[in-house]
């Protein structure tokens, strides 16, 4: 267990929230990280090297390796590359936002954008990655969250398969749509990524 790896582990067990890390078959993925242009000794590769996902309150999903039960950060890169050129997705949540470093499509500095379900636009964190881990862990992640969460939310993703996702009908980019009046329908995360930015393209 490296120093990067610990640091993260300490932060995780000092949050108050609950945090699950994924493990279910752990194997070296330099070669992966390496065509994703990781760099070793970032927190990034140690999260890919050391996990095979992070879930925080049941609702955002930090992309590790994959796994027999879980796609993961490569997976997910090579499925959706021709939406995120330069871009390097790493992580999602249960409605369909995507989280993805900044590497040269827009004029920053690899920050942390947002994906975001009920804009279809990318939106700029402010953070690092490093940062963007600390805040999702310790951070004011509901009010971040606060138009696109309905009542009882946190009973309807216990225990979601952390392949799936809930699909928001009408749409959360939709006008029309009443976050705690809309169907709510359990679909594979694909499908709302893949619809999202069809979507996005098309406005």
């Amino acid at each position: 267990m490296n120093s990067i790896w610990k640091e993260i582990i300490n932060i995780a067990n000092q949050a108050n929230r609950t945090i699950i890390f994924l493990k279910e078959d752990i194997i070296d993925r330099k070669e992966e990280c390496e065509r994703l242009g990781i760099p070793s000794k970032t927190v990034l590769y140690s999260v890919v090297s050391n996990s095979n996902g992070i879930i925080i309150d049941n609702w955002i999903r930090i992309w590790g390796q994959d796994s027999s039960l879980n796609n993961g950060l490569f997976y997910y890169n090579s499925k959706f590359k021709d939406y995120i050129s330069g871009m390097i997705l790493v992580a999602c949540d249960v409605v369909g936002g995507l989280f993805a470093i900044n590497i040269t499509r827009f004029n920053d500095n690899n920050l942390i954008w947002y994906f975001a379900p009920d804009t279809l636009d990318w939106e700029c964190l402010d953070m690092k990655y490093n940062e963007f881990l600390a805040w999702t862990f310790q951070g004011n992640i509901d009010e971040f969250y606060e138009t696109m969460r309905w009542e009882n939310w946190d009973e309807d993703v216990k225990g979601l398969e952390i392949n799936k996702a809930i699909l928001v009908y009408p749409f959360l980019w939709a006008k029309e749509c009443d976050i705690e009046n809309a169907t709510k329908k359990l679909v594979a995360i694909d499908e709302i990524i893949s619809m999202n930015f069809d979507y996005s393209n098309k406005f």
